[in-house]
């Protein structure tokens, strides 16, 4: 990469970091319950201004607002893509598989559901030019075929097509989430290992370990504290390349019986990073924050450009859950101290 690409995506991806929601910002949103309230804030915060500026707070729906906060974080991502240099464009559109798989996903939610409240706000319909998918003929799909044809030119043809069924009710969502995933990851390594060699190479396949890691944890944990999953049930939707856990080291987590146990295991362990003094089990919010802590050293400190790019990927995801998160709590009127435990910063 040249010295002028690097200084600049570097440059760019810091500024638009600079203008991310603070921690007074958090603390004001949590007090808002009304969503035309925390949209007029929202409109005066420099990070949201442009694209919700012709935004009546008054009538707008929780799905839209949803969607142009998507639209917005995927916007900047679109300005660092456009200052990557032709030879290492594939790595700087990684991004593009999570939008793909966003969308694949809420369509077959919609499917099963038969609700189409389930696709407002998800589908970033903004990102279409940017990605092999048919995107009119996705969101048209009422069927598995129609997903299938919609995707027949892509990579997700051959990954969906053992799940196609007729019947909705028989749909595998588990499976093809689990799938998506598993695509989006390998994506990642193999762009990796294509583009970036040394302890580069090393630092940015540390940093996809760590998230695997981490969901998979945060995966046992859920698993068994809420739906009581057999282990068969858990190992299958787990990603199992690219982990640093060996299997057995795997199994021997799933086989924990009390779930609140996973983080005394883990503090005994060579994964004690895994864990914090406080009397938590890290998988719900901790897990979060450990990768904010990462990508906030990280966006400071590194002088390597795909490391900070990766870094400004994670943190505009933490952004958009944690509004995400505070649109709900205005939903289902959620306690204020609720909402704040949700959120990461």
């Amino acid at each position: 990469m040249s010295s002028f690409s690097a200084n600049a995506i570097s440059a760019k991806a810091k500024a638009m970091y600079g203008k991310f929601l603070k921690a007074e910002n958090y603390e004001r949103m949590i007090k808002f319950r009304t969503l035309p309230d925390l949209v007029s804030y929202l409109k005066k915060h420099p990070n949201y201004a442009s694209v919700l500026r012709d935004v009546n707070e008054m009538s707008v729906h929780r799905g839209q607002l949803e969607a142009l906060i998507k639209k917005n974080a995927f916007d900047h991502i679109l300005r660092l893509i456009k200052l990557a240099p032709s030879d290492e464009a594939e790595f700087y559109r990684l991004n593009i598989v999570v939008q793909e798989n966003e969308v694949i996903l809420s369509v077959i939610r919609t499917m099963i559901s038969k609700d189409t409240d389930e696709i407002k706000g998800k589908v970033p319909y903004f990102f279409d030019v940017h990605t092999p998918v048919d995107m009119k003929e996705l969101l048209k799909s009422e069927t598995f075929d129609d997903l299938l044809e919609a995707v027949r030119r892509t990579p997700y043809y051959e990954i969906l097509k053992p799940y196609a069924t007729r019947d909705p009710q028989n749909i595998r969502y588990l499976d093809i989430e689990h799938a998506l995933e598993a695509y989006y990851f390998d994506e990642a390594f193999k762009r990796i290992d294509q583009f970036y060699s040394g302890s580069l190479n090393k630092d940015l396949k540390s940093i996809f370990q760590t998230r695997i890691e981490l969901g998979n944890i945060t995966k046992i944990y859920r698993l068994k504290k809420f739906y009581r999953a057999d282990p068969a049930t858990i190992k299958s939707v787990l990603i199992t390349r690219h982990s640093r856990f060996s299997e057995k080291e795997l199994d021997r987590l799933i086989q924990i019986k009390d779930p609140d146990d996973i983080l005394k295991y883990l503090s005994t362990s060579d994964r004690s990073m895994y864990t914090n003094d406080k009397d938590y089990v890290f998988v719900e919010y901790y897990a979060g924050k450990i990768r904010y802590d990462l990508a906030r050293k990280f966006m400071y400190f590194s002088t390597d450009v795909p490391k900070t790019y990766i870094t400004f990927l994670t943190l505009s995801d933490i952004e958009i859950d944690n509004l995400t998160n505070i649109i709900e709590g205005i939903r289902y009127e959620v306690d204020e101290q609720d909402i704040r435990q949700m959120l990461i910063y």
